[in-house]
């Protein structure tokens, strides 16, 4: 049975350290009063908050009604870049076997329409008919930049042989809705299975709420699921995609969510069954809050990179293929809280090429059973761990290597350390790193609690934040703290 940190081990494991000035180690240590410490990461905490708040979306339907027409594709030529993942994926092939003429496509343009709206206009079942208990879609739909599809109470097939999908320029609305890929059995048209997706453009908006999406999207670029993403041929200053969904249900999806270049609230949904990621987010101002994501088979939970910024928070992640959350070449201020991450194959958290930008803040999560180490870091400039749960990995609790020593900051306090296989924590790399009221409980007699960097300290950092409940700061300068009130007790 494990055991908290006694004062008796504490005075153990000093005698087994080598001191500091014996290896004649260029850090310094410097203790800190842990209020004055406190009020420090509150103000850091602060920032965080203030540039990782989400965005506010309007997302408004036109009033007016729009048109419908059956106009010609083309995979070459100006103004087809809409049709882009059908291009790069071998899509074209797929719909013309099923049109048996040179490949069209439904576009709503200049004001909203309903699914009945389009069957009725259409008339015609080869594209859109009534299907079991709703409707089903056979040819490639797009929606203009000033037109709006409104999926509301219904249930549309998306038929897969033909190379069915939903290009979104505009306004996509699914409300109380299932959307789901629908198969009649007949042979594909191209080199590997596909299945209908859905594309959102810079500049659209997208609304999915109280619905569920079953089996839509497969492993290929822009096709994987829900996606939104900046064209090589838009505008660089193109407006993000606009991505609100709340309360809905995502199944057995390649990956449920891919937003590049969007402003996204995903909020209050559940993800089983995805194949490469739940929620992938890239160059992204986002909320992913209140989510559950159960079985990833291939990579993690939620990613992200790039210029991204945003929180994810108090989701549920369990068994990823890779790790609940990954986080990787990404710079922005990121907000990482209140989550419960459990049995992923491999770790807790990665976090690899991040940035300064404006701050990462890990706090108040539970991290449990991943089969390496909890949290693990690699290039990475600073971050703020506090106030975490981490017990039953084989590895490491909080791990960090940097290659090559980084002037930022990382700060460990408060956390809970429970059953970890090797040392508590492990640091290499970090010019600047605070320590502090954090509660190791180990079970054997003479295991590490700290290593990498920290190991020849290990002794004056029990001392000092163990037995004494100072904060203390171990850095290659004291710049930083010539203004910091000393710990006295």
């Amino acid at each position: 049975m494990s055991q908290a940190l006694t004062l008796s081990r504490v005075m153990l494991l000093m005698t087994c350290t080598v001191s500091l000035a014996a290896l004649g180690a260029p850090a310094a240590l410097h203790t800190l009063d842990p209020q004055w410490q406190q009020q420090q990461q509150q103000q850091s905490s602060a920032l965080i908050m203030q540039r990782s708040q989400p965005p506010v979306l309007d997302i408004q339907a036109p009033r007016q009604r729009g048109s419908v027409s059956l106009e010609p594709m083309y995979s070459a030529q100006a103004g087809s870049w809409p049709f882009e993942p059908f291009v790069h994926n071998g899509l074209f092939r797929a719909i013309a076997g099923y049109q048996a003429q040179h490949p069209r496509a439904v576009v709503i343009r200049g004001g909203s329409v309903t699914l009945e709206e389009l069957r009725t206009r259409l008339n015609d079942a080869k594209v859109l008919r009534r299907h079991d208990d709703g409707y089903l879609l056979s040819y490639p739909l797009m929606i203009a930049n000033d037109a709006a599809l409104l999926i509301d109470d219904q249930v549309l097939y998306l038929f897969g042989p033909s190379g069915t999908a939903l290009i979104n320029q505009g306004l996509l609305r699914v409300q109380n809705s299932r959307l789901q890929s629908w198969s009649d059995g007949r042979a594909a048209a191209t080199d590997r299975p596909t299945r209908p997706f859905i594309m959102n453009w810079a500049g659209s908006r997208l609304l999915i709420d109280n619905s569920q999406l079953v089996k839509i999207g497969y492993n290929a670029n822009l096709s994987r699921g829900v996606s939104s993403g900046l064209s090589s041929q838009q505008s660089a200053n193109s407006a993000p995609a606009q991505i609100q969904i709340d309360n809905s249900r995502f199944e057995e999806m390649a990956s449920a969510l891919e937003l590049n270049h969007s402003q996204a609230l995903v909020r209050n949904n559940q993800f089983t069954k995805q194949q490469q990621y739940a929620i992938d987010l890239g160059n992204s101002r986002f909320l992913i809050a209140d989510n559950r994501i159960d079985g990833v088979k291939n990579n993690s939970g939620v990613r992200v990179s790039g210029s991204s910024s945003g929180r994810i928070q108090n989701n549920l992640i369990l068994h990823a293929g890779k790790s609940a959350i990954e986080v990787s070449a990404q710079n922005g201020a990121l907000l990482i809280q209140g989550n419960r991450l459990g049995a992923s194959q491999g770790y807790g958290m990665m976090l690899r090429q991040i940035g300064d930008g404006s701050g990462l803040l890990i706090q108040d999560n539970l991290i449990a059973n991943s089969k390496l180490s909890a949290i693990d870091a690699a290039e990475l400039s600073g971050a703020l761990i506090i106030d975490n749960r981490i017990h039953s990995t084989p590895e490491y609790a909080i791990s960090l290597r940097n290659a090559q020593p980084t002037a930022g900051k990382l700060v460990i306090t408060g956390n809970t350390l429970e059953s970890i296989g090797k040392a508590m924590i492990r640091v290499e790399g970090m010019q600047n790193t605070v320590l502090g009221d954090n509660h190791y409980k180990a079970t054997p007699l003479l295991q590490n609690l700290l290593i990498g960097d920290l190991l020849p300290l290990q002794s004056q950092i029990l001392d000092s934040t163990v037995r004494r409940h100072c904060h203390l700061q171990i850095s290659q300068t004291t710049s930083e703290v010539a203004q910091a009130p000393v710990c006295n007790n």
